[in-house]
Formats: structure tokens, C-alpha cells, sequence
């Protein structure tokens, strides 16, 4: 029974086999097109990509005059550009790559015009201005809280000394006990001259 159903299932696969064959003979030429027309140029012109490289980083950066070299190395065309004075620019070196256009690891085809964003000494001056201007202000702010927060501290203080002086004012009521064990609250009248405590 066992030899049977083997034969039967090795029959099976050998139609299936078979399909296959009919299936690659009639689609043959269908991928042969299908290669030659899509896949074969989309792998010449990957093949013609040039990856930007990183030219700058929080490591570190490169000198404008060293990723100009490695660009043009690469087969691609370069154009520069001074960047705006900004606070991240404060600790850079004169000439340091901070941006690239397009941007670091994008795929370009040689021949692509890569723009560069340096930093000059004017720009890292301006940039360490406007640091300290944002460091001052941040003072200003904090002093500015801080004497809020004392102003407040005293406000409240002199609320709650306000209450507590109602508060004693209002108590000069003595808590007795009677004979009968009750306490009971006798107004504490001011004493005249020459009387006795009751």
C-alpha cells in the first residue's frame, strides 16, 4: 500500500514538474524582456551612483578645502555656500563643513552639483554673539523668577501672619471646665483695674 501511494505522489510531482517546464518555456522570453528592459539598466545606473559621504558629524567635521577634494574625486561637481551665523556653530573652526546638499549618505549619480554649507571666522564670531545674548537672557529670565518666587514667599508669609494674628485675636475666649466636668467657653474679658479673676 505504502509503494502505491509513493508511485502516486511521484506521479503527482512530475506533472507538476512538467507545468513548471510549460510555465518557463511560454514565460521564457517574457523575463528575458522584462530583465533586458527594467532590471538591466536600474543595475548599470546603481552601478553609477556615488554615495555623499559624511563630511560632517558631532565627531567631527571635515575642512571645506578636504570634502571639496573628496567630491570632485568621486566624479561629482561642487558648489559652496557660507552659512548663517547660529548658536550650534559657537565651538566650529574656521572653513568646517556643517551641511551638504544633497544631504550625507544619499546615493547621486556622478556628475551631480553637491552644495556645501561652511563656517567662516565672521560666522563662528557672530555665532558665540548670539550664544552669549541667549545665555544672558536665560540669567535674565531665571533672576526674574527667582525674585517672582521671593515676592510670592512673602505675600504668603504675610497672609499667614495676618491669620494667625485674627486667629489669637479671636481666641481671647478661655476654655473652663465646670463642676459638673463640662468644658464650656467663657469670654476672656479685659481685667479692670482692682478686680479679681473670676
Amino acid at each position: 500500500m505504502a509503494i502505491i501511494e509513493t508511485a502516486k505522489a511521484v506521479e503527482a510531482c512530475a506533472r507538476a514538474a512538467d507545468s513548471w517546464v510549460k510555465v518557463v518555456d511560454k514565460c521564457g522570453g517574457a523575463i528575458g524582456t522584462l530583465y533586458n528592459d527594467i532590471a538591466k539598466p536600474y543595475i548599470e545606473k546603481k552601478q553609477t551612483l556615488v554615495e555623499i559621504p559624511v563630511l560632517y558629524s558631532r565627531e567631527g567635521r571635515s575642512k571645506l578645502k578636504d570634502a571639496k577634494k573628496w567630491l570632485k574625486d568621486d566624479g561629482l561637481k561642487v558648489g559652496t555656500i557660507v552659512a548663517l551665523p547660529n548658536i550650534a556653530f559657537k565651538d566650529f573652526s574656521d572653513l568646517d563643513v556643517v551641511a551638504s546638499k544633497p544631504k550625507p549618505k544619499e546615493k547621486v549619480e556622478r556628475g551631480t552639483r553637491i552644495l556645501l554649507k561652511y563656517v567662516t571666522s565672521e560666522v563662528i564670531e557672530a555665532s558665540r554673539k548670539l550664544f552669549d545674548e541667549s545665555e544672558k537672557q536665560k540669567m535674565e529670565m531665571e533672576q526674574q523668577k527667582t525674585e517672582k518666587r521671593a515676592e510670592q514667599a512673602k505675600k504668603r508669609k504675610q497672609m499667614f501672619d495676618k491669620t494667625v494674628t485674627n486667629i489669637s485675636d479671636g481666641f481671647n475666649d478661655v476654655v473652663t471646665t465646670t463642676k459638673d466636668g463640662m468644658k464650656k467657653i467663657v469670654p476672656k474679658l479685659p481685667k479692670k483695674k482692682g478686680s479679681e479673676d473670676i
